[in-house]
């Protein structure tokens, strides 16, 4: 045990120093950071899609055909992803990109955590769950709108005020396609980035699975903290199989002892 302490703490170290000597590092996540926050996983072992089949509560085909199947399965799961609170990786990222050596933050979770922890620049690949729209016309609608239209209770579908069409949250379904801007903007930054920090993703989901391969093209690096091992970890230059939470503030520690130690030495000379 103790030898395998040394071992995460020379790849903590060498994460840090990957990303304090990068151009250009931005960050993937997936669901293992947000799960550390209490909110359940959906494609893992004993996730969410086992109990509920996706070809019928999370389809989109299935959806236009009965709506109050999803809405059966989002209001069950809905209040734990509400109640959830950013923990110590969101944070840690967050800051990260606040010390400017993680220019963005590329998720694959639905739950805004990342904003909540102070994040700025994320893009959500997989949508959100905090807004929502109208299949109709169009019409946008706030989380607390549509709480407020369950509660009421007048149907097992919340619908638009205007036109009476069913109101879907902006997540990406099963057969949707990920929204265009977010995956362009996610594709643009992996051919830019020199050194991605995957955290808490299996890289199991496509076309999100590919991202990194764009970072390895141009010769670039990857820093990979996950508690399960993922196909790509024998082309990361570190792979840390642990929690994120506790992982990813080790690294912000060393990152910032780093750069002390380099303005000293700039002030120096």
């Amino acid at each position: 045990m103790k030898i395998l302490r040394i071992i995460e703490k020379k790849k903590i170290l060498q994460s840090a120093e990957l990303l304090v000597n990068a151009k250009y590092a931005i960050a993937l996540t997936g669901a293992g950071i947000s799960t550390e926050s209490g909110i359940p996983d959906f494609r893992g072992e004993g996730g969410i899609w086992e109990k509920y089949k996706p070809e019928i509560y999370g389809n989109i085909e299935a959806f236009l055909r009965n709506p109050a199947k999803f809405w059966e399965l989002a209001q069950k799961v809905a209040p734990t992803l509400f109640k959830a609170k950013p923990n110590p990786g969101h944070y840690a990222l967050a800051e990260l990109e606040n010390l400017d050596i993680i220019k963005a933050v590329i998720t694959q979770n639905i739950d805004e955590l990342h904003q909540a922890a102070g994040s700025v620049i994320v893009y959500e690949v997989h949508g959100n769950i905090n807004r929502f729209s109208c299949l109709g016309c169009k019409a946008s609608y706030s989380k607390d709108q549509v709480l407020k239209k369950m509660k009421k209770g007048k149907s097992e579908t919340p619908t638009c005020d205007f036109c009476g069409a069913p109101l879907k949250p902006s997540v990406v379904l099963f057969g949707e396609d990920l929204p265009r801007f977010e995956l362009f903007q996610s594709k643009a930054l992996s051919q830019k980035a020199d050194v991605m920090l995957i955290a808490g993703s299996s890289l199991e989901v496509a076309p999100i699975c590919d991202l990194p391969l764009y970072v390895l093209q141009d010769k670039g690096k990857l820093i990979i903290v996950n508690d399960q091992p993922t196909h790509l970890d024998n082309k990361a230059d570190v792979v840390i199989n642990h929690k994120t939470g506790t992982i990813l503030p080790l690294i912000l520690e060393e990152v910032k002892k780093l750069m002390f130690e380099r303005n000293e030495n700039n002030v120096k000379s």
